[in-house]
């Protein structure tokens, strides 16, 4: 399995606390995959803002959890939200969200049976 996930910034900030990390996991995993799920019937009803918003809201949680891939492809979902260009690659970018949400999820799924 790729390794989607970085944990360092969590272990530093906990100060290798494990339950805290494996919180903070159990919040990604039961929060980001729910919202990656809004992003199709965003994109059907044509609110590019809404997706903009989404995944400004996902950034962070992303970003704490070291998935660099998954958190630049965010990062290209809300730019395109906020400037309205560029809406032809939505949907290329919402199908990659999920993909690398679901293998995050499954790598975390990994993670938390070793804590």
């Amino acid at each position: 399995m790729a390794n989607n996930i970085d944990l360092s910034y969590l272990q530093e900030i906990s100060g290798g606390d494990s339950s805290f990390i494996k919180e903070m996991l159990e919040l990604y995993v039961n929060t980001t995959a729910q919202e990656a799920s809004l992003f199709p019937a965003l994109l059907s009803s044509g609110d590019i803002n809404g997706i903009g918003n989404l995944a400004h809201k996902m950034k962070a949680p992303i970003q704490m959890l070291g998935a660099n891939q998954l958190f630049e492809t965010i990062r290209s979902l809300e730019q395109i939200g906020k400037n309205g260009q560029h809406t032809d690659e939505i949907e290329p970018l919402i199908e990659k969200v999920q993909t690398l949400v679901n293998s995050s999820i499954e790598e975390i799924h990994q993670i938390l049976g070793t804590l």
